[in-house]
């Protein structure tokens, strides 16, 4: 059968998609000695790197000894946990743009968008934000591609790709439309800008004719990571020129931009403290440490940011705790432990993948629980029964910083079922054997072009695993003193 021979031959196998088999949950042993700082994965190794990181964490809560903070630094956290944060962590952004629940999101580029479908990151980010109505996203990537659709002519006439591209994008009947081309394009340097302004408006008129929002992403400087590796400095020095013919468009059009042409910012501007920050893997393309940093600055500028998870307790009062991110309840609380279950408002942010710098975790946002009025001695925090991280009263009494490991599993599921989809729809639209199915072989096989439109059912199980699986679910967490203080 044609339609179970595509479903055999995935997109690419991902080395950073997590075994099934996989465990996701840390379990910290407090008295462990510190551990050698390891770089993440989303298999084995995260739960290894999580586990090392965190046990080295807690034996340094407990080693630094029990300095008093002094009045400011006290009221400074005050300060921080009485914020009022937005636990659907929606935060605003310089374009304004927001996904709305229902809408159907196309990504149509070149390289960059088609790798997402493997590295799904930012797809895994957006689809964390806690909605009514589940996102649907469609990759229309395809590697080598500029405004003009010629890499998706295949054996046809360069205009042939153009047509191709509109009824992949017709097919996909979008709301959203998100636009990132200009890279390839501008290898012809300034002599080739007026051309490709040209190639943008035409294929602006054709997508502003199925009202859907537009969004247009700059292409992104190159690297210099030296040689062999060729120098981008001509390249780079005209990039900007090609950024600006899309942000007059977005300007003119009443379309949304969106600047990544330095997508950390200028290397002056960067956090000095960060890893080095090397996005790419031969100077062009992302690595999966370059999808997974840039993740959280393209999800925030189309609205989506990760939720702030605090929690702050005082088990000498009866009042509700605050909490940012998460709401519990069945509150148990006493003197030397406390116990209640949490739902957070959102998933947290997909570890690091394999080969990241080390410590690269430590950029993704950490949990924060404070408890006050604790009775003297160390206490160790399990979720669902398994151990999490402990530390002294006095450190629970100003906060203890952790990830939320605990939710690795379902994270796991949800990455994985949105691999799985987007496996489905590249075959959907992109068949192997199209050349026998819709080309210039089609009297040979062609008959069985009818067995490509059953993708779709497919695609939608997914999509409804999908939406079930970016929900959290419930956790128990127990704070219990594991000895008394010397």
């Amino acid at each position: 059968m044609l339609l179970l021979s595509a479903i055999a031959l995935p997109v690419q196998a991902d080395p950073d998609l997590p075994a099934e088999s996989a465990s996701a949950v840390a379990e910290v042993d407090a008295a462990a000695p510190p551990a050698t700082e390891t770089q993440a994965t989303e298999t084995q190794a995260t739960e290894t790197q999580a586990t090392e990181t965190q046990a080295t964490e807690t034996q340094e809560t407990e080693t630094r000894g029990a300095d008093p903070a002094d009045e400011a630094e006290d009221a400074r956290e005050d300060a921080v946990l009485d914020a009022d944060e937005d636990p659907a962590g929606a935060a605003a952004n310089e374009s304004g743009f927001q996904l709305h629940d229902g809408d159907r999101v196309v990504w149509l580029g070149s390289t960059f968008v088609e790798r997402m479908q493997t590295h799904d990151f930012l797809e895994t980010l957006l689809s964390t934000a806690p909605r009514e109505q589940p996102v649907l996203f469609r990759n229309l990537g395809w590697s080598g591609d500029t405004a003009r659709g010629h890499s998706r002519a295949l054996f046809g006439k360069p205009d042939d790709g153009f047509k191709r591209l509109l009824h992949d994008v017709e097919l996909c009947e979008p709301t959203v439309i998100i636009i990132a081309y200009g890279g390839n394009a501008a290898h012809a340097g300034a002599a080739g800008v007026a051309a490709f302004m040209l190639d943008m408006d035409r294929l602006l008129d054709e997508l502003q004719k199925h009202s859907a929002r537009i969004v247009l992403l700059s292409p992104y400087r190159y690297e210099n990571l030296g040689p062999p590796l060729p120098d981008p400095a001509a390249y780079n020095e005209a990039l900007p020129l090609y950024a600006g013919v899309l942000q007059a468009a977005a300007k003119a059009r009443d379309l949304t931009y969106i600047d990544f042409l330095q997508p950390l910012g200028e290397p002056a501007k960067q956090n000095s403290s960060a890893p080095l920050e090397q996005l790419t893997d031969n100077g062009v393309h992302f690595s999966p440490y370059g999808y997974w940093r840039t993740a959280p600055i393209l999800a925030k500028a189309l609205g989506v940011t990760p939720a702030a998870w605090w929690m702050a307790f005082d088990v000498e009062e009866s009042d509700p705790p605050r909490s940012g991110g998460v709401v519990a309840s069945d509150v148990v609380a006493g003197p030397t432990s406390l116990s209640f279950t949490a739902v957070d408002a959102q998933l947290p942010t997909l570890p690091a993948p394999a080969n990241s710098p080390v410590g690269a975790d430590l950029l993704a946002p950490q949990a924060r629980l404070r408890v006050d009025g604790l009775a003297p001695g160390r206490y160790g925090l399990q979720v669902d029964g398994k151990p999490l991280i402990a530390a002294t009263h006095e450190h629970w009494g100003r906060g203890v910083d952790f990830r939320r490991t605990y939710s690795y599993e379902q994270l796991r599921l949800l990455r994985k079922a949105i691999h799985e989809k987007n496996t489905l729809f590249f075959h959907r639209h992109r068949p192997q054997n199209e050349t026998y199915l819709f080309l210039f072989r089609q009297h040979e096989q062609g008959n069985n072009a009818a067995e490509v439109p059953q993708f779709d059912p497919l695609v939608e199980e997914k999509e409804n695993s999908i939406f079930r699986l970016q929900r959290p679910v419930p956790h128990r967490f127990e704070l219990i003193r594991l000895e008394d203080s010397p």
